[in-house]
């Protein structure tokens, strides 16, 4: 069976950039932009005067490469051709193809040592083979490579957990969509991360939801786990609270 899967490239932008314009011997404009962050380094190069084709790269703190990313449309988030991940070496981690936003080709993750890792082969974003290898280049049960933070038992879990926490606030019949983000720590943990005081939700009431909140299953990227920023979207109607997934 054919597997469609995407990729999301979230991109955290800063507050402080400078831009550096400059006229390459191609007769195009150049524009460099660079950001700082706590982690890492961002440079954002567009190689046209419309500012759609672009590659952006991170750099850890002592200027090693991390991930290189080309677009066709970066204000459309439409990647083209090679992305490249690293480990902090400096050596190869991951090689991507992309064409019109879509893996296309063969996705390779690699052991720091160069050993090939896995091996998976798409079409227009549909996956066609997979395989994952061990140090000694023998073939082992395949996994996913990367795994969303996940509520135990699902978004129906979720929705039925808050539920219980909005009981007081969805009796007035209230009509209205409230969205906020929390932030999923590697250990499962989530914190508040985004949010917005109204009369109907404030922070107080946000803190006693994560208060009492199960642990979640965190995300992991090649097996590892990592904090992700999880955006939820909550439906006030008719007495009820609902997920706006599940709506």
């Amino acid at each position: 069976m054919l597997k469609k899967i995407s990729v999301l490239l979230v991109c955290l932008w800063g507050i402080a950039f400078q831009e550096v314009e400059a006229f390459s011997p191609d007769s195009l404009w150049r524009t460099i932009r660079h950001r700082a962050f706590a982690d890492y380094d961002e440079e954002l190069v567009f190689h046209d005067r419309k500012k759609r084709f672009a590659t952006l790269k991170h750099f850890s703190k002592n200027g090693t490469l991390l991930v290189e990313t080309n677009f066709k449309d970066y204000a459309e988030g439409i990647r083209q051709g090679f992305s490249k991940g690293y480990y902090p070496s400096g050596n190869l981690y991951w090689l991507a193809d992309y064409r019109d936003n879509k893996l296309h080709g063969e996705l390779r993750v690699y052991y720091e040592d160069g050993g090939l890792k896995r091996r998976e082969t798409y079409r227009a974003g549909f996956q066609k083979r997979k395989h994952c290898y061990d140090r000694d280049g023998n073939e082992i049960p395949y996994y996913e490579l990367a795994e969303k933070a996940s509520f135990p038992g699902g978004d129906r879990a979720l929705q039925a957990y808050l539920q219980t926490k909005l009981n007081e606030l969805v009796a007035s019949n209230t009509s209205q969509i409230y969205n906020f983000e929390i932030y999923i720590e590697e250990d499962g943990k989530a914190v508040l991360h985004k949010f917005t005081n109204s009369h109907l939700m404030t922070i107080n009431k946000l803190k006693d939801i994560l208060t009492d909140m199960p642990k979640w299953k965190p995300a992991r990227y090649d097996k590892n786990p990592q904090g992700e920023i999880v955006p939820i979207s909550l439906i006030f109607q008719n007495g009820r609270v609902h997920l706006a997934a599940l709506h």
